[in-house]
């Protein structure tokens, strides 16, 4: 195993037994022949912790932890890390997927004059899948405050990690993307690979922090914490950014003075999406439904 170095992946978890299974499979199927996997139950009210004890209680590679109370995922992400062996480090939530190649893949392309590597990924929308940044490029500090453009987990040595004190517990939101602008900052570039390997489900019912009503309150913190990084660019991005999560429409003007700090493309789509917004909720609707979906009530 010694040129396989261990990868510790980190996955919280919290009233989702079948979803979590689902996930801990797809790490069990991994190519990749030295991890292990660190399951934190973040003081589920459910079964999960007995169904995840009996299903994978006496595989060697899966340590499974129970919270006293319910921190969160980003406490249970800290602890994971904390109990972790691997030289590198990578998560997983528990509603998604690693495709097969995942470990292998990014453990290929690491290379340390970079802070992280991740990858393109896949939302999974139930009928409908759409691949995301499938664009190999070097990232940096000034474009990722622009914009998340690498993903909700990336590749990383675990001492760095803990060299920044994890993932901030005090943001309701915005976690990863705080995590690796702190990475970045520390450490460069980061490299994202084309090569999608991580699947993001979001065609179930059950809420994602995405829809959370807290998140506009955690992005005003998320700016607040790194304005001093920001330049005029990064600033009037993040306010389209915030722009967008409300879901408030853009004047030709406004799309105009915001094109003159780039993003130009996700703007002009933002914009159009408004302007078709029958069009627009049509093709939301045969993402998650399919075709025979949008003939049913």
């Amino acid at each position: 195993m010694s040129q396989y170095p261990l990868i510790s992946v980190y996955m919280p978890t919290y009233n989702r037994a079948q979803m979590a299974c689902r996930a801990i499979d797809s790490v069990l199927a991994q190519d990749y022949p030295n991890f292990e996997l660190i399951v934190v139950d973040d003081a589920s009210k459910d079964d999960t912790i007995e169904v995840l004890t009996a299903r994978y209680g006496s595989d060697s590679r899966i340590k499974i932890l129970r919270q006293d109370s319910g921190q969160g995922a980003c406490a249970a992400r800290n602890r994971a890390m904390a109990e972790a062996q691997g030289d590198f480090v990578t998560g997983l939530d528990d509603d998604d997927e690693f495709l097969p190649h995942r470990l292998s893949s990014l453990y290929a392309a690491y290379d340390d004059k970079y802070s992280c590597v991740c990858s393109a990924y896949i939302w999974d929308y139930g009928s409908v899948k759409k691949t995301l940044f499938a664009e190999r490029r070097a990232v940096s500090l000034s474009e990722l405050l622009d914009l998340h453009t690498l993903s909700n987990q990336a590749l990383v040595k675990r001492e760095r990690m803990l060299q920044l004190g994890g993932f901030d517990t005090s943001l309701a939101a915005f976690q990863d993307y705080d995590m690796w602008v702190r990475v970045v900052q520390a450490f460069g570039p980061a490299l994202r690979i084309a090569d999608a390997s991580y699947k993001v489900n979001v065609g179930h019912e059950l809420g994602r922090i995405t829809n959370s009503p807290k998140r506009l309150d955690a992005h005003q913190q998320f700016v607040a914490k790194h304005r001093p990084l920001m330049s005029e660019r990064n600033l009037q991005n993040q306010m389209f950014y915030r722009t967008t999560m409300q879901q408030q429409p853009l004047s030709l003007r406004q799309l105009i003075g915001l094109s003159r700090f780039g993003l130009v493309k996700l703007k002009w789509r933002y914009y159009l999406k408004h302007r078709l917004a029958g069009l627009s909720q049509l093709r939301i609707r045969l993402f998650s439904k399919g075709l025979r979906g949008l003939f049913k009530k």
